[in-house]
């Protein structure tokens, strides 16, 4: 049993380092160029005193054949602009589009300047 153990060791040991690297905690992104984020990632808006966070997902589809209260999918994300979290509300000097995801690693978004859209 002991034996067993120490060849497995080795073998752990030799192996290869993992070859994916992770995912940078920040990137760059610009105002109206589609950008992807992963969960717990955040995209510093270049140009502006802005960042967003992709902060988690909601995705509880309605099972096939059944009915429903309530459904669907959502990216959470968080916006904050000169240092402050402010809510992605009509109110936000920025809006965020979702173009795509996964709802459960990561998602591919637009930001604008309010009143520009994608």
């Amino acid at each position: 049993m002991v034996a067993l153990s120490v060849a497995a060791a080795l073998l752990f040991a030799a192996a290869p380092p993992r070859a994916r690297a992770a995912a940078p905690r920040t990137i760059t992104a610009e105002l109206g160029r589609e950008f992807t984020l992963r969960k717990g990632q955040r995209a510093r808006i270049k140009d502006a005193d802005a960042s967003i966070l992709l902060t988690g997902f909601i995705n509880s589809p309605c099972p096939k054949g059944m009915r429903c209260i309530w459904s669907g999918q959502k990216v959470e994300l968080e916006l904050t602009v000169s240092g402050a979290t402010v809510p992605l509300d009509a109110t936000a000097p920025y809006s965020a589009a979702v173009v795509r995801s996964d709802y459960r690693t990561r998602a591919a978004l637009v930001v604008s300047p309010r009143g520009e859209s994608r």
